[in-house]
């Protein structure tokens, strides 16, 4: 049937075009998952790389701190200080590197809640119980790769550090008071920079430690020496030094190695190590542990670097 213009039907043609197929659809799905599998790598690396450039600059920024805190006090701080000792108790719990170099991380005001200089860490209590300071959160001396609880539950909910001195390159196998591990930081030292001989573009100061309560990874603490408490899974009692300092070894301590107090980190092969110069650089858990070892001693005349 023609309209009135003669020139064709008056009824509307049905459209050619054909929709997708439903293996044309599946298709294009996977496709579009391909994409995506192949981009989600590159995102998942760059925003690793972030976190890694980030981390650096807080180890670099904690030894740019310990070395204000140098200028003002002719020494390093150690790695904890104990304000006295309590007759008859082993390992009393002392303020640790963490809180000496806040003024000089722009922490002032917390550390000046604390009161370092004129009372004891915990208030005197073996072992310290937390408090609103010492539970503080700092993202100074948190790596943003590890998403660990803010809180320590292996270190009595304490706040988490991932970063920890690097005490020398002696066990810590048993607890002497103010034993001098080779390193610049342990218990009460007082490292003069002008005593690291082996120069420090060549020795260790810090570095990392994750939390990981399934692979017995403890992290530390920013705020202190915690004192004496049962050590698992005996239950013996211990002096946790861990909690801000401990040593290189190429042993069971090796970086990510199974001791719960090894350095680590959450950043794929190896852990950040910063220098006495402030220099951060990255050792490979699968390289020759011997180089870290000899790296964490001031003076013993070995300045290879890994």
């Amino acid at each position: 049937m023609f309209g009135a213009s003669g020139r064709g039907p008056s009824y509307l043609r049905r459209s050619s075009c054909a929709a997708f197929t439903l293996v044309e659809l599946l298709v294009v799905i996977a496709i579009i998952g391909m994409i995506v599998a192949l981009l989600l790598p590159a995102v998942q690396s760059a925003r690793e790389a972030a976190r890694r450039t980030q981390c650096q600059n807080h180890l670099h920024q904690i030894v740019v701190g310990m070395h204000h805190f140098e200028d003002v006090h002719k020494h390093l701080p150690a790695a904890y200080t104990t304000t006295g000792t309590i007759p008859g108790v082993l390992g009393v719990p002392g303020w640790g590197w963490g809180m000496w170099v806040l003024p000089f991380t722009e922490q002032a005001n917390l550390y000046q809640a604390a009161h370092p200089d004129s009372a004891r860490f915990g208030g005197g209590v073996n072992p310290a119980q937390p408090d609103s300071v010492s539970q503080a959160r700092l993202a100074i001396y948190r790596c943003p790769s590890d998403p660990a609880r803010d809180k320590n539950p292996e270190r009595l909910l304490h706040a988490t550090s991932n970063y920890r001195a690097v005490a020398g390159q002696m066990s810590l196998a048993v607890f002497i008071a103010d034993f001098d591990y080779g390193g610049v930081l342990y218990q009460n030292s007082r490292t003069r920079l002008a005593e690291i001989t082996d120069g420090t573009s060549s020795t260790l100061a810090i570095s990392e430690c994750i939390l990981d309560e399934r692979a017995d990874k403890r992290a530390a603490l920013w705020t202190g020496m915690a004192g004496t408490r049962p050590l698992p899974p005996d239950s013996a009692l211990a002096v946790w030094v861990s909690d801000v300092m401990w040593s290189v070894d190429d042993a069971d301590s090796l970086i990510n190695g199974s001791a719960p107090q090894a350095f680590s980190s959450r950043h794929p092969g190896g852990a950040f190590f910063a220098y006495c110069d402030g220099s951060v650089r990255f050792f490979w858990d699968t390289a020759d542990m011997s180089l870290a070892k000899w790296a964490a001693g001031r003076d013993d005349g070995n300045v290879t670097s890994p």
